[in-house]
């Protein structure tokens, strides 16, 4: 498989290897052991990556290289489109951080993302933020319709189960709650900036450690009916499942 997510990146499934075969990695990952394979630290080898001939890449770890603020370097250019014609495999231990929309970039860098029918992850990162503030009712990263665009893909990670259950809040937390939001309206305009500063004072008041990424903790997480900590619920929940459709 040309994508794999594993619990222990050595264990990958490597096939029969050309030669001038390299793997290029991010610190802090364990590594397969190769025979006749060079390695590349991701940092070493933006340095050099215009001298190295390669006729199979392996890439460990592409989740902490490739980020919305790096993604316009030129080595990741060098790495999909200028050697689309060069095999590659990408080996990590999930399929996305933040945002599931940068599970994209597995396929990208794979060549194995025809059936998303996109060039660059400005489009899927767009659809993905329409969803997210629900301009969209749908979109191919929920976690039926990404099924349909998975190619090529290996896991041995579990399913998450992350809980949220909701309890009724009392007449002062809801008073409290209009009180908080009118603050903050006061302060911010945008969604982003309004969820995100809602939330930091829900969590404060209510002495609750919640983000978008809770899902990934496997607990139960008891929360007053509140409206952004709904949205907080409602977008763990999508992205827990998009996680577990992929790796299933």
């Amino acid at each position: 498989m040309k994508i794999q997510f594993l619990k222990d990146t050595s264990q990958a499934q490597i096939p029969e290897l050309p030669p001038d075969s390299i793997l290029v990695y991010r610190e802090g990952y364990d590594l397969p052991d190769i025979d006749g394979v060079q390695f590349f630290d991701i940092e070493e080898y933006k340095g050099i990556y215009s001298n190295i001939h390669a006729n199979f890449i392996i890439i460990v770890g592409l989740n902490r290289m490739i980020k919305p603020s790096n993604r316009c370097d030129f080595v990741y250019e060098h790495l999909t489109t200028l050697t689309a014609n060069i095999q590659k495999m990408s080996i990590d231990t999930e399929p996305f951080l933040g945002e599931p929309w940068r599970y994209w970039h597995h396929h990208q860098f794979t060549g194995t993302g025809k059936k998303f029918a996109i060039p660059y992850s400005y489009t899927i990162e767009t659809e993905w933020q329409k969803w997210f503030y629900r301009d969209e009712k749908d979109c191919r990263l929920s976690g039926d319709n990404i099924k349909l665009f998975i190619d090529d893909v290996y896991s041995d990670l579990d399913l998450l189960i992350s809980e949220f259950k909701f309890y009724d809040p009392s007449n002062d937390d809801l008073q409290w709650y209009i009180e908080a939001k009118e603050h903050i309206f006061s302060k911010y305009s945008t969604p982003k900036m309004l969820i995100i500063n809602l939330l930091k004072m829900c969590n404060k008041k209510f002495e609750i450690k919640i983000s978008y990424d809770s899902f990934r903790m496997n607990e139960i997480f008891e929360l007053p009916e509140l409206g952004v900590y709904k949205f907080v619920v409602e977008e763990n929940q999508r992205r827990m499942s998009t996680y577990n459709a992929i790796i299933s």
